[in-house]
């Protein structure tokens, strides 16, 4: 059976020609127009339209395109040291700073267990700070997690999210709804905590039809060039000139002023600047104010509960949404499901989620919303999408992970080893002239490093030898954790005993006094 296409033909309306007033003709040829006059006829050459410069074509140099073929080195199952660190030094380029500096300062690491770091060597590491605060279940799989994520490997591995449905979708998204305060009802996932907080920014521009996202000053929101720009710290100053739409808002927690002794007053304080930034901003421009409940990567700032309820109020009298970022705090940091739920009575309009949703065995993020968003999400596209949104094995990870955590109470054994956390902390810094103060909620803390005046050792944005120095010491003394600026994080796996947080502050003591000589030397 043929198939005949029937097409249609347009013409081009007639064009009524018009007497020009001076004719191209008192212009004679020679071999090529050197000046044109009015158009030209319609039979005439396009070189006395326009005379073309003969520019060319660079000459192409071809190279071999042809793939390579893997080395011998690959058909061994163990590498040596040696082949690890060529290999490495070769083709491995690191994140957020300097390739060849993070190298030498990184162990190989070739297995873990439970708050346990292990290198080729068999020498161990106490992470101290959950990797990149995530790996909440610490550094072994649970069976049940490794199980749910086998079997979805036996059954169907992928499948495209837009496309088929699974299960373990379903489940996880039930679960999250089940848990989540309020009417936070919809979830849609992604696959790190920049994705979440990008696809929430976008989810919320089109909701509200503003553009303007506030945030603080010290926040941290992920990579992306949306989420970066959305970042307070000083890694958001490589997008200063590329985008726009994001507004900083003061912080709660000044860093060369304060807003007032009393933490209550200072919040007001912080308030009203706040309410002031959006009458004068326009407030029918805002579309969102994205914050962490408690700022994470800068420093585990504990603002007062009735800044957050401020915050809340002032987004309800204009009509902005009120986006947490809960990617560290979430699921169980601070010992509360999750940061928000330390401020009484606030439920955000959205929430992001990544890390502790699977641990970090698996790269899962999402965002949560209430039902009044959701529902004209139903009918309307988010404006975002990925390839691995809803992927079967991390969504299966996570439903696995999230019942672990109800299952082992998690957030109440966080805040059972609280006090033992807080009391080495205290003890850190009252002893170490070079340990400024530190701050503790749940397993969610960090020290402050202080220079010989006790001011900052240095600002957020610089680099200083002190830091290179603790960071070596606590890696020979077998533990390693997160250094940013001048602020050490003090966040370990959720699993963490009261014997293994004693372990960690004597480490901590050791290295800070040794600390505290190198500053008198170097002075």
């Amino acid at each position: 059976m043929s198939l005949t296409t029937t097409r249609t033909h347009v013409m081009l309306p007639r064009l009524t020609a018009r007497a020009s007033r001076v004719s191209s003709a008192a212009f004679p040829a020679r071999g090529f127009a050197t000046i044109q006059v009015g158009l030209p006829e319609a039979k005439e050459d396009i070189t006395q339209v326009f005379k073309h410069d003969n520019v060319g074509i660079p000459e192409f140099k071809p190279r071999d395109n042809t793939a390579g073929a893997p080395s011998k080195l690959h058909e061994k199952k163990v590498w040596s040291q040696a082949e690890i660190d060529d290999a490495l030094k070769t083709n491995s380029v690191f994140a957020w700073g300097p390739s060849d500096a993070l190298r030498e300062a990184c162990p190989t690491i070739a297995r873990g267990e439970g708050v346990w770091l292990y290198d080729k060597d068999d020498n161990k590491y106490l992470d101290w700070s959950a990797g990149a605060v995530c790996t909440n279940l610490g550094n072994s799989m649970p069976k049940e997690i490794k199980s749910a994520i086998q079997e979805q490997m036996e059954t169907a591995p992928f499948v495209y999210g837009d496309l088929a449905v699974t299960e373990a979708r379903a489940k996880l998204s039930s679960l999250l709804g089940d848990i989540s305060p309020g009417d936070l009802n919809g979830f849609i996932y992604a696959s790190g905590g920049a994705e979440a907080n990008e696809c929430a920014i976008r989810m919320a521009r089109r909701y509200t039809g503003r553009y303007k996202i506030l945030s603080r000053y010290r926040s941290y929101h992920g990579g992306t060039t949306s989420t970066l720009a959305m970042t307070g710290d000083p890694r958001t100053w490589a997008t200063d000139t590329q985008i726009t739409g994001f507004v900083k808002i003061p912080d709660p927690f000044p860093f060369s002023f304060s807003w007032g002794e009393d933490a209550e007053k200072a919040a007001k304080s912080a308030l009203l600047a706040l309410h002031e930034q959006i009458l004068m901003e326009g407030p029918e421009s805002i579309a969102a104010i994205f914050m962490e409940a408690i700022t994470g990567s800068n420093g585990w700032l504990l603002p007062h509960p009735s800044y957050m309820q401020g915050v809340r109020a002032l987004c309800d009298e204009y009509g902005i949404l009120m986006i947490v970022d809960e990617v560290m705090c979430g699921f169980g940091r601070t010992g509360k499901l999750f940061g928000f739920m330390n401020f009484p009575g606030v439920v955000p309009d959205m929430f992001t989620f990544a890390k502790g949703v699977t641990g970090a065995f698996m790269p899962l993020s999402g965002v949560g919303m209430t039902d009044k968003i959701f529902d004209f999400y139903r009918t309307n596209a988010p404006a975002y999408g990925s390839t691995y949104s809803g992927h079967p094995l991390t969504v299966a990870c996570g439903y696995a992970t999230v019942k672990y955590i109800l299952d082992n109470d998690i957030p109440h054994r966080v805040k059972q080893m609280e006090p033992t956390l807080a009391e080495g902390l205290a003890h850190i810094v009252s002893k170490h002239k070079s340990a400024k103060q530190a701050r503790v909620i749940g397993l969610a803390g960090g020290i402050d490093l202080a220079g010989l005046e006790g001011d900052s050792l240095m600002h957020m944005h610089q680099a200083h030898p002190g830091v290179a120095f603790l960071r070596r010491r606590l890696r020979e003394e077998g533990l390693i954790t997160l250094l940013r600026g001048h602020h050490m994080h003090c966040t370990p796996p959720l699993i963490i005993s009261e014997s293994e947080i004693s372990t960690g502050i004597e480490i901590l003591d050791k290295c800070f006094g040794e600390l505290d000589d190198f500053l008198e030397e170097h002075k």
